[in-house]
């Protein structure tokens, strides 16, 4: 190798006789370039050092060779000697005068890599992917910092250090062209984010990614940040362990010598602060008034209280050594001696998440507590390039570099490309460094932006144009170094503004909404806490919130709003004269709250503050913990019962350390206990006991991500793109579900196993603006368009045949007018606080609602003018409803809100018992009947429903008991009315009912197809008078997809089809021989029902614009209806006669109905109707019929627990029985024997069995 001496003895000759050789020689070189055959200039790379603050640089010669390559120029590397990096650009330039003049000057920041182009090579061209263009000046005043992110052709020596080492250490930076090292700007929190996400108010790109989330009782994670605007990059000198321009959340510093009286502190969210001597004080430190943070000098170094109380402690160099939550739970620092990088963080429990730094001190490896790996890759100028995970999969990053005002803002993130390898996301930035465009895989997405700037470059407003192309304008205001949202308006809304005003410290001071509502805000300015807050203010609907705050915890002590006072109590608070505890810690304070109660206030607004009195009792909770601030009881706010909850947890010493100080039990207030017995290393639960006994366990992959789970053997699995999107579930029967991806992350497809789809196309933004579902042939059955405006507003729905319904909004959102496809249309109007206030039906008719400070409904008005009233206490308690159609009903309420009685019109009071989990257990009758409702019976029992006993005068009237498997299926229901008692079972195989047993013991069996839906049912005679023989009753069942039946063959060899439309709706079906054919308007609305075969059997339907039935032509006969406003009938017309019907002026009661002879009805209190002038009724205590007496006799009613009629007698008893979803499935006599029996295809009749 030649040795060129360069020292500062070097003569100028030597010197310039090199420098000439490399910039002009004709010879050729390696790399890309474009202008081919062409001398590029000199390259100069430190290769040794340092000795004594020097290193030895080379020089090379760089030509571009005719195949575009960068190569040697021929004069091979020549060492030009020791040299200090801050110095070696000035030497250049003293000693080479106008040739040095006369290039492009290239430089790391660390001054070890200096490229000299040739002030001819064509701005046109580029070097290594660099256009010249960008870079103008090549009179060598400039010098471009870490455009190119390494040296061209002659490689760094082996123990030069990494360009971190050369640059800022305690979080200064050393900006663009300054020598020195100084602080960075002050950088605050974002108060408004758009797109990817991107921050207006200060034009930069911000990214959040989690790496690691401990599942379990920790409060281990790893999360990066990346910010465009970050200081820490290569071309300030400085960067932090990820590299330029990212952090992560332990990449917490304080340097309390970063200036004369100001401690500089990096925070885990991105902010950069200041912190100076607090006036009068030697301990304590205050930054700006917008920042909560309290910062306190101590004998052994900081402590530091953040805007959430947690507490963290630094030494004496400002290096975290813990942090504590407000709870309790707290995480430990470790950081190497020698280079203080972090090395590890600890949980209570011994968990830890430990770092690994390459040569140049950047983070390389990330040891997670189950010892899995993710690892971190960089570029040659220290950019985050690639994320791996434990599975393998990996997330990379590209990045460009923009020339600003002669320097260059390096690592701007400009694409991530997910772990499918699918370029995700991308973004671009103006000449300024200022976030342009932000848009996913294949232009969706797509937001745009633009700055306006005041004389000093600050951004004052933005403007932004989302993906369908609509603009919206945003202002801001700049306060204490936080550029604040002032008001954003949008093209589409033309003359109307969203705006915002601050207090001094930055704090929110009024809003005002698109409708010009006004929220005005206080604060109690030495916290920045909210202390009043008003809504809707000057408007009749105005509400006042009012907070005090505890003094020692951003947690509100109590809080006084509309009809509600609610207080809070913490550990270690004095109440009177005690002082309240509720953890045995007293080594640190908790901020744990130990009781919580609220109480009703007649305060109707909220405007009285803490100056009301309470109503009533309070609900009240009161809470325990241990010593790291796990919650160990609630007791709820019952004072009957006993309702507290226990929960107990793995001991911090526990042998298997995967279970230290994750949640072991759970014990609800009848002692039934829930235990997790096994977990993994994340935490996540592996086996969980339920109190039946039932085993429940689970997996997970490398991501943690739940892969399966397994009940006694039936087991569901899920899987995963590498991306993380799920990709199909597949239940226990084999059945699945499919879901399909757009390289933008947005779910285009669902299929079934049988090759059924659901497709979805989607606009620019995401909104599902196609819905298609496609047979296994791919066929089209049935489809749906929507359309959306420029905010993201439905504006049209479409169906197939190109019907519209059609949608307008106000300027907030709110949807104030339908058009449907017949041009009917309703109105919707909104008050002050965003609630539905009226609806104007396209008859004109109003429906009126109105509520009360905490948005409960007070009072609705129909069309006719009847309003129904509701008092509600601020507890959510409904106390009162008066109504003209039912009367007056009043309740009571216990402590935990379950009502406990009801008294109706009539004056009869129903009485209602709970249980400790508060689960209804009876309901007494006026008339001496009851309900009782028993649970957790038998095995398999707990936690669900298994008895209900319907008794009058003490007496049983009727039973129903369920019995269920491991699963909580049901396997059997019987029900008895008297001693007579019929049951229905079920079997179950992989989650599926296979098997059914009747009330008369006939056996149902059933056969599925490959998506789980029931393909055949056969039916066995085997009740005690059957035939033992085994029959098919329906075959070859075929469904639409992801819909109902579509067909089926009946037992006797015939076919019933159900065809559908592509809007969904039944568009022919079968019955015995006849075919049918249904029409429908554009409304939705049948119109017409045709038999194919036979035009006079056909029908068509007429209605109003409130879709209420006004004709009917069928064969040989007219019907006619009128109604009301309401919708009561007023006539209804059969051929030529009309029968009118009046209804009562001040009700929706019937009064009479015109008929021959007339009909008059009376009612009781209730409005139940009592008599019709010919007939009676008479009614139990639940409201139900029970008798009615007609000239044909009385016949009598019983019905149950669930509101089921099951027994009528009169001439005939008869005994009803249902299934759990109240289809009717049998009628017996009163002996018990079945006379008929009706068989269900989930809510299709099938068959009638008798």
């Amino acid at each position: 190798m030649t040795r060129l001496s360069l020292d500062p003895s070097l003569t100028a000759l030597r010197l310039l006789s090199t420098l000439c050789a490399t910039l002009f020689s004709s010879v050729a070189w390696s790399a890309s370039c474009s202008y081919t055959n062409f001398t590029i200039g000199s390259e100069f790379v430190a290769k040794a050092g340092p000795v004594n603050g020097q290193y030895l640089y080379s020089v090379m010669s760089l030509r571009c060779s005719s195949s575009g390559q960068v190569i040697d120029a021929g004069g091979g590397e020549i060492e030009v000697g020791w040299y200090e990096p801050a110095n070696l650009e000035s030497a250049l330039k003293k000693t080479f005068g106008s040739a040095f003049a006369e290039s492009r000057v290239f430089s790391s920041h660390c001054k070890f890599h200096l490229l000299l182009v040739n002030r001819r090579y064509p701005s046109s061209q580029s070097i290594a992917g660099v256009f010249m263009a960008d870079y103008p000046d090549t009179t060598g005043k400039t010098t471009y910092e870490d455009v190119f992110p390494g040296p061209l052709l002659i490689p760094f020596g082996a123990n030069i250090p990494p360009a971190g080492s050369c640059g800022c250490s305690g979080g200064l930076v050393k900006p663009l062209a300054s020598p020195v090292c100084a602080l960075p700007p002050e950088k605050k929190k974002a108060d408004l984010c758009l797109a990817n996400p991107i921050v207006p108010g200060q034009g930069c790109k911000v990214q959040w990614e989690t790496d690691y989330t401990f599942a379990g009782t920790s409060p281990l994670a790893f999360k990066r940040y990346y910010d465009s605007q970050s200081p820490y990059h290569v071309g300030n000198a400085a960067r932090r362990s990820l590299g330029n321009r990212w952090r992560h959340h332990y990449d917490v510093l304080l340097n309390p010598a970063a200036a004369t009286q100001l401690v500089l502190m990096l925070r885990d969210d991105g902010q950069i602060l200041y912190f100076r001597p607090r006036p009068n004080s030697t301990t304590q430190w205050i930054g700006d008034a917008d920042i909560v943070g309290q910062l306190e000098k101590t004998a052994t170094g900081w402590t530091y209280r953040d805007s959430d109380d947690a507490i963290e402690t630094y030494d004496t160099s400002g290096r975290r050594l813990t942090r504590t939550d407000r709870d309790g739970l707290s995480l430990s620092f470790s950081h190497d001696p020698a280079s203080g990088a972090l090395s590890r963080v600890e949980d209570p429990f011994g968990r830890r998440l430990t770092f690994t730094y390459d040569g140049q001190g950047l983070l390389s490896e990330l040891t997670d507590p189950a010892g899995h790996k993710i690892t971190y890759t960089y570029d040659a100028a220290g950019n985050l390039i690639t994320v791996t995970y434990p599975d393998h999969s990996t997330r990379s990053y590209t990045y460009t570099s923009v020339p600003v005002a002669g320097q260059v803002e390096p690592a701007l993130l400009t694409g991530l490309t997910d772990e499918n390898g699918i370029p995700y996301a991308h973004w671009t930035y103006d000449s300024s460094a200022l976030v342009a465009s932000s848009e996913h895989a294949g232009g969706v997405d797509s937001h745009r932006l633009s700055y306006q700037k005041d004389g000093n470059g600050k951004i004052t407003g933005a403007t932004h144009t989302n993906p369908l192309n609509a603009v919206s304008q945003y202002s801001f205001q700049e306060i204490l170094s936080a550029n604040l949202t002032r008001s954003i308006s949008h093209a589409l809304l033309p003359g109307v503004t969203e705006r915002f005003t601050y207090d001094a410290n930055g704090n929110l001071g009024t809003h005002t909404d698109f409708n010009d509502r006004l929220d005005t805000y206080t604060y109690d300015l030495s916290r920045n806490l909210e202390t009043r807050r008003v809504e809707a203010s000057g408007q009749a609907e105005a509400r006042t919130v009012s907070t005090r705050w505890h003094p020692t915890w951003r947690r509100p002590m109590q809080v006084a709003e509309a009809q509600r006072l609610t207080t809070w109590i913490h550990h270690g608070d004095r109440v009177a004269s005690s002082v309240v505890t509720c953890t045995p810690n007293t080594s640190q304070p908790l901020g744990v709250v130990c009781q919580k109660s609220e109480q009703a206030t007649p305060d109707a607004d909220g405007s009285s503050g803490f100056a009301v009195t309470p109503n009533g009792l309070p609900r009240t909770w009161t809470f325990t913990y241990n010593t790291l601030g796990q919650l160990l009881s609630v007791d709820g706010p019952r004072t009957d019962v006993a309702d507290l909850t226990t929960y107990t947890y793995y001991d911090a010493a526990d042998p298997d350390p995967d279970k230290r100080g994750n949640l072991a039990t759970v014990t609800n207030a009848l002692g039934h206990l829930t235990r997790i017995t096994t977990y993994d290393p994340h935490g996540n639960p592996l086996t969980v006991i339920d109190a039946n006994g039932r085993v429940t366990t689970l997996s997970y992959d490398a991501r943690q991500r739940l892969t399966s789970h397994s009940i006694d053997g039936e087991v569901t699995t899920y899987t995963y793109d590498p991306a993380g999107q799920p990709t199909r579930v597949t239940l226990p029967d084999g059945s699945s579900l499919a879901y399909t991806w757009d390289p933008a992350h947005r779910l285009t497809a669902i299929s079934d196993t049988l090759g059924n789809q659901i497709v979805y196309t989607l606009d620019a933004m995401g909104h599902r603006i196609r819905e298609d579902l496609r047979d296994p042939a791919n066929q089209l059955t049935q489809t749906r368009q929507r359309l959306y405006d420029g905010l993201g507003r439905l504006t049209q729905d479409i169906g197939a045949r190109g019907q519209i319904t059609a949608y307008d909004y106000d300027a907030n959102g709110h949807r104030t007018r339908i058009t449907d496809p017949l041009d009917q249309r309703s109105t919707f109007a909104y008050d002050a606080l965003d609630r539905l206030r009226q609806i104007t039906d396209p008859a004109s008719g109003q429906t009126r609602y109105q509520y009360d400070g905490r948005d409960h409904l007070t009072r609705v008005s129909d069309p006719r003018s009847l309003a129904t009233s509701y008092s509600v206490d601020g507890l959510g308690n409904r106390l009162r409803q008066q109504s003209p159609d039912s009367g007056l009903t009043t309740s009571t309420h216990d402590a935990a809100g379950n009502e406990i009685t009801r008294t109706d019109a009539k004056g009869q009071t129903s009485v209602f018992a709970w249980d400790a989990l508060n689960r209804l257990t009876r309901i007494s009758y006026a008339d001496g009947s009851r309900t009782d409702y028993l649970w957790d019976q038998g095995e398999n029992g707990i936690g669900r429903l298994t008895r209900i006993d319907d008794s009058r005068n003490d007496a049983l009237v009727s039973r129903l008991e369920n019995r269920y498997d491991a699963q909580g299926r049901l396997l059997s229901q019987t029900r008895s009315v008297g001693s007579v008692s019929h049951t229905t079972a079920w079997i179950w195989s992989a989650g599926r009912i296979t098997g059914l047993t009747t009330p008369s013991g006939r056996t149902i069996a059933y056969s599925r197809d490959a998506s789980g839906r029931i393909s055949e049912v056969r039916l066995t005679d085997s009740a005690p008078a059957g035939d033992g023989q085994t029959r098919v009753i329906a075959a070859d069942i075929r469904y639409h997809p992801f819909g109902g039946i579509k067909s089926y063959r009946d037992g006797a060899g015939q076919m019933h089809t159900r065809h559908q439309d592509q809007d969904g709706r039944i568009a022919s079906y079968t019955l015995g021989a006849q075919n049918w054919l249904l029409s429908y308007d554009a409304a939705g609305r049948l119109s017409a029902q045709f038999d194919a075969a036979d035009a006079a059997h056909s029908a068509t339907y007429g209605y109003d614009g409130l879709d209420r039935l006004t004709s009917a032509s069928l064969p040989n006969t007219a019907y006619g209806y009128t109604w009301d406003a309401t919708g009561n009938r007023t006539s209804h017309t059969l051929g030529s006669t009309t029968r009118s019907y009046t209804i009562d002026p001040l009700s929706n009661r019937l009064q009479s109905v015109g008929s021959v002879p007339p009909r008059n009805y009376s009612h009781d209190a209730n409005g139940s109707i009592t008599g019709d002038g010919a007939n009676s009724y008479v009614y139990d205590g639940k409201g139900r019929l029970t008798q009615t007496s007609t000239a044909a006799g009385v016949t009598r009613y019983d019905t149950n627990g669930l509101g089921e009629r099951i027994r009528k007698r009169n001439a005939d008893d008869t005994l009803y029985v249902y299934d759990p979803e109240g289809h009717l499935i049998a009628e017996s006599a009163a002996d018990g024997t079945i006379q008929r029996e009706y068989l269900w295809l989930e809510d299709f009749p099938l068959a009638v069995m008798q």
